[in-house]
C-alpha cells in the first residue's frame, strides 16, 4: 500500500508498506515506470520516509545542476540538510535499510524450496 511519496525532477520516490518494512521505489515521472534494481527497504517508516525525500532533493539537485541554474546553490544546501536528517535517523534507529533486490531472491529461494521436484 502506497503511504507517501517525495517529488524530484524526473523521479517520483515512493514509499510503499509491505509485510517486510518500508519500500521505497522510484518512478520515472515521464514513462510511470519503476525502477525495481534501485529500490530499498527499510524497517522504519521515518528512514524510509526520509530517504525517499533525500532521493527527490538529489534528483531536484542534479537537474538544476545540469541546467546550469541558479538554484542549484540553495538545492544543494537543501540537500545536505536532508543528507544529515537521513543519516541520524538512519543511525539512531539502527535502519541501514537494503536492497530490494536482496529480499526478491530471498522470496525466490524460499519459493523454490517449497516448490514440488519430480525426478
Amino acid at each position: 500500500m502506497l503511504v507517501g511519496a517525495s517529488e524530484g525532477q524526473g523521479f517520483r520516490y515512493e514509499v510503499v508498506q509491505r509485510t517486510e518494512g518500508f519500500l521505497v521505489q522510484s518512478r520515472d515521472l515521464d514513462s510511470g515506470a519503476v525502477d525495481r534494481e534501485e529500490s530499498k527497504i527499510f524497517r522504519t517508516a521515518a528512514v524510509a520516509f526520509a530517504y525517499a525525500e533525500m532521493s527527490a532533493r538529489f534528483d531536484r539537485y542534479a537537474a538544476a545542476r545540469m541546467a546550469g541554474d541558479d538554484s542549484a546553490e540553495e538545492a544543494l544546501a537543501e540537500l545536505e540538510a536532508q543528507q544529515h536528517l537521513y543519516a541520524e535517523l538512519s543511525r539512531r534507529l539502527c535502519d541501514d535499510g537494503m536492497a530490494a533486490i536482496v529480499l526478491a531472491a530471498w522470496e525466490e529461494a524460499d519459493d523454490v524450496k517449497h516448490r514440488r521436484r519430480y525426478h
